[in-house]
């Protein structure tokens, strides 16, 4: 008994050190704010220079007074540290501070990072922390919105909201002596059995260890599944790499339409005691390139679009809350988008919705029109940007593609370097750089360099004297393209630069997208934009809510009847026959109108762009007495028809066709 009791003890003493072996600490919530006092700063209230209690996630150019100001802002508040996480490796963890950021613990530096305001980055900070009972560990954090050629984005050369701030979440991780710093993610897919094998690159933040205990558990994510479980030695690899190899077998691949998710675990071990946990999701599919041809998980697909430009609502800036971004992704999953681009490196959590909503993405370098053909003493910052970009979201399945520049042209030189460098750190995906003179450089085209060939395509707009010169284009370029893709990056119209309002952006619309549907080499479209976005070189507007007028929503998320007509251009299932019920022969419309009455309905699946097949789709109505009748329609490949009869309808003869996860895709009243 006695000898029961004292294993019990050891056990309750263990524990504690178990449990608290990783703990993630969310600092987001109420900091003390104010600007520093200097010459450059005479013309603010004064008022400004004294703390005061903000919300972080926050961003001073959406406060009174700062809506145009691009310098220096403070941040400060209490950690939260206790004598019980004495002996603990403590790291302070930033999604994003714009766009350079000092940090202090109790005064001392303990850390910065400068002229890189969209990747994360953390700092160990438990050599600046005290640990004694009563003891104030205070976090002061200095930052810089102002236009630097130190930066990237290169001094104004970002049109887009110049928000500083600590403007996403911030935390601390709490962990044993040995902690890890990423585990990436490389599944390997047989597409014609839809096996798998995955291996686990663990990296770990101290160097030189040579070996390490970890274990590794696998799971579904709909269905609780447990793919694998297991516990491994392993040894150090190049670059400290710590290689877990997984035979997963049949998995359910991830697609725009179907995002099926899977969940990593891995825990390490040092010695006896549990050091540290990474715990993210992850999905097994394939984004390949076939001569002109765009495959996902093997099949040919053409796929329309639309970009967001965060930050555009004033009532948020860039510190939007995790209800606002879920409400701009199910603005984009409504309009039919099933890829998308971001101008720069966005928060962890949007990539997360995208994950589960089912959206390919491809996020990029923020370089953009400048500086002009080569990045000279900046590459360095370009890589510094991209590995903390890559590093960060290696495993989500959304991101199919990294981008490397925007509208800079004559770049060819750098972005090869670029693109070498990307795929050092990831070579799985694709590479591209997004140019807007296709039409002109033509064999000279730096986005010829990589993957996959772009155009922001703005003929008769920005570019081309009218937009007809779209249809005398094409045959060129696709002469230049030699067989290969080319993916439309952006096009739409900008208020008030080009007359004509919604109803001329709604014609454009249409005329541009019938062109490059007629061409099979164009393997999609971004249109440009979801909404009306802030930028400090907008056009219309005023302080904080200055804007360029160029979205299908306007900065609220508000749909515009263009919104609507997208939205049709985008669906992948249109409706290409109604046919009522008749009456009987010598009875009159008023006997037919009290019985049970069916409608025929022909579906036609797109087979242009959109161009993929339909999996899982329902049909849903309200039918005459009330009742709503859910009829699952079969797969379909593009260009297929389908006819079905759905009795008792209701008498607007309204219906519409939604995805297996319940979204809608369209609907016909």
């Amino acid at each position: 008994m006695k000898r029961i009791l004292l294993l019990l003890l050891l056990l309750l003493l263990l524990l504690p050190c178990s449990l608290l072996a990783q703990e993630n600490i969310l600092l987001d919530g109420e900091w003390s704010f104010w600007i520093p006092e200097g010459p450059e700063n005479t013309s603010l209230d004064p008022g400004l220079f004294k703390k005061q209690p903000v919300m972080v996630p926050h961003t001073y150019n959406v406060m009174e007074g700062l809506d145009n100001y691009d310098g220096k802002a403070c941040y400060s508040r209490l950690l939260p540290i206790s004598p019980a996480m004495s002996g603990r490796l403590v790291r302070l963890h930033f999604n994003g501070v714009f766009h350079s950021a000092i940090v202090y613990i109790n005064d001392r530096k303990a850390g910065e990072h400068l002229h890189a305001g969209y990747t994360p980055f953390s700092f160990d900070i438990t050599p600046y922390l005290d640990f004694t009972p009563g003891a104030r560990n205070e976090l002061r954090v200095e930052c810089d919105n102002g236009f630097s050629p130190e930066n990237l984005p290169y001094n104004g050369r970002n049109d887009w909201a110049n928000d500083g701030g600590i403007y996403r979440s911030v935390s601390l991780h709490l962990s044993g002596a040995r902690s890890i710093r990423y585990v990436h993610v490389n599944p390997e897919i047989n597409l014609t059995d839809s096996t798998a094998r995955a291996r686990f690159d663990i990296r770990l933040w101290q160097e030189g260890v040579a070996k390490a205990d970890f274990s590794l558990m696998v799971t579904e994510n709909r269905t609780g599944r447990i793919v694998h479980e297991g516990r491994k030695t392993l040894k150090a690899g190049p670059g400290g790499i710590f290689t877990y190899e997984v035979d997963c077998g049949r998995v359910e691949l991830w697609h725009f339409d179907n995002p099926a998710l899977y969940t990593f675990e891995v825990r390490l071990a040092d010695g006896r005691s549990l050091s540290d946990i990474r715990r993210e999701r992850f999905g097994f599919r394939t984004v390949t390139l076939d001569g002109e041809r765009l495959l996902l998980n093997g099949e040919p697909v053409r796929l329309p679009g639309i970009e967001n430009m965060p930050g555009s609502n004033p009532d948020y800036g860039m510190a939007e809350d995790h209800a606002y971004m879920e409400k701009t992704m199910r603005r984009m999953k409504d309009l039919n988008c099933t890829i998308t681009r971001f101008h720069w490196a966005q928060d962890d959590y949007r990539f997360d919705l995208m994950d589960e909503m089912g959206m390919l993405s491809q996020e990029e370098l923020c370089w953009w029109q400048g500086p002009a053909k080569t990045l000279g003493p900046l590459m360095g910052t370009a890589k510094r940007q991209i590995e903390e970009m890559v590093e960060a979201h290696y495993n989500h399945p959304s991101i199919y593609c990294w981008g490397m520049s925007n509208e800079v042209d004559e770049n060819t030189a750098d972005i090869i370097e670029l693109g070498r460098f990307t795929r050092s750190l990831d070579p799985n995906r694709l590479l591209n750089s997004m140019g807007n003179s296709f039409y002109k450089t033509l064999e000279n085209e730096p986005s010829l360099a990589l993957d996959i060939p772009t155009w922001n395509e703005y003929m008769g707009t920005w570019h081309g004297e009218k937009r007809e010169d779209l249809l005398t284009s094409m045959p060129e370029v696709a002469k230049v393209l030699n067989g290969r893709p080319l993916l439309i990056t952006e096009h739409g119209l900008c208020e008030p630069a080009f007359t004509g309002g919604d109803v001329r952006r709604i014609d454009e619309m249409i005329f541009h997208i019938t062109e490059w549907k007629k061409h099979p080499f164009i393997i999609g479209y971004i249109y440009f934009s979801l909404e009306d976005y802030r930028s400090h070189a907008g056009q219309a507007g005023f302080g904080k809510g200055i804007i360029r007028r160029h979205g299908v929503c306007n900065k609220y998320l508000e749909p515009k009847p263009s919104y609507f007509v997208l939205q049709q251009l985008m669906s992948p299932v249109t409706v290409t026959g109604v046919r009522t019920a008749r009456r009987r022969p010598g009875g009159t419309w008023q006997e037919m109108d009290q019985v049970p009455r069916s409608v025929d309905i022909t579906l036609k699946v797109s087979n242009d762009i959109p161009s993929y097949t339909i999996r899982g789709y329902k049909l849903r109505y309200m039918t005459k007495r009330g009742t709503l009748r859910t009829l699952s329609l079969p797969d379909l490949a593009p260009a297929q028809e389908y006819q079905l009869t759905l009795p008792e309808m209701n008498d607007d003869i309204a219906f519409e066709i939604i995805r297996a996860d319940g979204s809608r895709v369209m609907r016909y009243y």
